[in-house]
């Protein structure tokens, strides 16, 4: 299955069929968080990145989200991948990463989250669309304190854009 991939005005075609496994990895930081979290004068600001890789034959999808200079412990409600939502919206949780089904809570203010599940072909959908995001909460920002849009590493994305280039010459 070919599927035309969409984010921030950038469009990719990303060939997907008997593709295996699709990477995504992507900054998780304050400045994509609605709404905007209470980060303390003087304080370290929080950062992250995720790894999401999701099998498009089988669903399957992994994560390893590594944080760190939270304001506090990941406290309930958790952290979690949520959508469907473009940048700046928000929407429900469809992975819990920490809380829930995911790790135990608390989880320490700098640390790595792990672990893989199967999804729906819906929320599977979700992610090769850019309409996923990591969400990871403390007791200071309880509706988030760092947020990351779920979108593909930049070799992935080049080659889909090298990929339409080429299509659009034929």
């Amino acid at each position: 299955m070919n599927r035309v991939f969409a984010f921030m005005g950038v469009t990719a075609l990303l060939a997907t069929a008997g593709a295996g496994t699709i990477e995504f990895n992507f900054p998780i930081d304050t400045i994509q968080e609605v709404p905007a979290p209470n980060i303390p004068v003087g304080a370290p600001v929080p950062v992250g990145n995720g790894v999401v890789t999701l099998d498009t034959d089988t669903n399957e999808v992994s994560w390893e989200i590594s944080y760190q200079d939270l304001t506090g412990p990941i406290v309930a409600p958790g952290a979690h991948i949520h959508g469907p939502a473009g940048p700046g919206a928000t929407a429900g949780v469809f992975v819990f990463l920490a809380g829930g089904s995911g790790a135990p809570l608390p989880q320490p203010a700098t640390g790595v989250l792990s672990g893989s599940t199967t999804l729906t072909a819906e929320q599977a959908g979700w992610i090769l669309d850019g309409l996923a995001y990591v969400n990871i909460h403390t007791g200071l920002n309880q509706p988030g304190e760092i947020r990351g849009q779920v979108v593909p590493e930049p070799s992935t994305l080049a080659l889909g854009l090298l990929a339409l280039g080429f299509l659009r010459r034929r």
